[in-house]
């Protein structure tokens, strides 16, 4: 792909309305009338997941093998708590490393017999599950707003409805925003009003629903427009009326050079015009709300040598991968990079490219079985013609066209 980057992409269905989508059809007891569902693997595997419950038999006990997939494990333990049968819930080494214990206090408060069968708070969990009648819950979403979302989309089959409490700063807050909204769409009574979530006992209807173009996949076309000398770029069917936070990724990358116009047919990105005055103030960036975003902002600013400040970033750790360790350890084979960090905050103060002749030497870059490490650094093979993405098919898990689509892209 020349410097220049002009052409159009296909987004993916967001990965997040399509795993909401499918538990409140399943919660509902209907079909889902759904269109332009994500073709993610974790959208595919809730699906199997979701089809093996209704199948199985209750008399036995059940593995419900969620694999990587975080929002399947947290979306499903509360499924499986309030779903006749006895289920043994699992993942991956790395998904029984990630924190449910907020969820599994939340739900035993509420009456769901769920027993840790290894570390407390981790998978594997073995529910039995039995009827919960709602009612009234604290819980702490620091560490992911997944399990509010959780909680939220049972609550209106329960016959007490719920009223979720949270008695700490919320992770990702934006995703139970957009929980909520979809619970409306399909006529559920939900309402915030500051900490506190309420949920009527008022059944989901049945109504026709288009998932949208994914926000958080569009990241990453931002950060080959930002590394582009110049960029005209269609990101088809992406629009400005969302309810995906990640939309903040528009104006987080117009200090990096990115401007987005909305038109009919999507967002289109162009370079801005270079300011030849020397850029001295340090950029800031608060990825609390949108940690996805945070591995394409790393790499554009360490490639464009952009003092940055990073607050928000304690949960990165609790992701895919340790996604701030995973930045700095791979991005440290192409850039000489001075920075400082404590548990929420990175600073980086500069960066330089570390002298490689990448057209006789290969550059490795481990993807660590996360699928935004892979899509972050693809960018940079602009500029490092031996870059090497080790596990490419890692992209599954979110955008399983993205290589196709840089392909497409090199040929326009």
């Amino acid at each position: 792909m020349s410097a220049t980057l002009t052409g159009q992409v296909s987004l993916p269905g967001s990965k997040s309305e399509s795993n909401r989508a499918l538990m409140i059809a399943a919660y509902g007891g209907f079909s889902p009338e759904v269109t332009n569902l994500s073709e993610a693997h974790d959208t595919v595997l809730l699906q199997q997941c979701l089809r093996q419950i209704s199948s199985a038999d209750t008399k036995a006990r059940n593995v419900i093998d969620c694999e990587d997939a975080g929002t399947v494990a947290r979306f499903l333990l509360t499924y499986l708590s309030c779903h006749e049968g006895e289920w043994l819930l699992t993942g991956t080494p790395r998904m029984r490393q990630r924190p449910m214990g907020a969820l599994i206090d939340a739900l035993q408060h509420l009456g769901a017999d769920i027993t840790c069968q290894d570390q407390q708070g981790f998978l594997p969990l073995l529910v039995k599950g039995r009827p919960i009648r709602g009612g009234e819950v604290t819980i702490n979403a620091s560490q992911s707003s997944q399990f509010v979302s959780s909680l939220l989309l049972a609550a209106p089959c329960w016959k007490q409805g719920l009223k979720v409490h949270l008695d700490d700063a919320t992770s990702s807050e934006p995703y139970i925003w957009m929980t909520m909204a979809m619970m409306r769409h399909f006529g559920a009574s939900v309402d915030q009003a500051g900490k506190t979530n309420t949920v009527q006992a008022k059944p989901y209807e049945s109504h026709p629903f288009r998932v949208s173009s994914d926000w958080s996949s569009a990241s990453y076309w931002y950060e080959f427009a930002a590394l582009s000398s110049s960029c005209d770029l269609l990101l088809r069917d992406l629009h400005d009326d969302t309810i995906q936070g990640d939309r903040a990724v528009a104006e987080m990358f117009v200090p990096l050079g990115v401007r987005t116009s909305f038109e009919p047919d999507g967002a289109r990105l162009t370079k801005a015009t270079s300011n030849s005055n020397p850029v001295v103030e340090p950029l800031l960036f608060n990825v609390s709300d949108n940690p996805d975003l945070f591995p394409s902002l790393m790499v554009t600013c360490v490639a464009l040598n952009r003092s940055v400040v990073f607050h928000g970033i304690r949960n990165l750790v609790l992701k895919e991968s340790n996604r701030v360790e995973v930045m700095l350890a791979e991005l440290s084979k192409l850039y000489d990079i001075n920075y400082l960090f404590d548990d929420n905050s990175i600073i980086v103060y500069s960066s330089s490219p570390i002298l490689i002749n990448s057209y006789i030497n290969t550059i490795p870059i481990k993807t660590y079985s996360d699928h935004r490490i892979a899509m972050a650094f693809a960018p940079l093979m602009t500029r490092y013609s031996g870059l090497v993405i080790e596990h490419p098919e890692v992209v599954k898990k979110s955008y399983p066209q993205y290589w196709s689509e840089i392909q497409q892209l090199k040929k326009s």
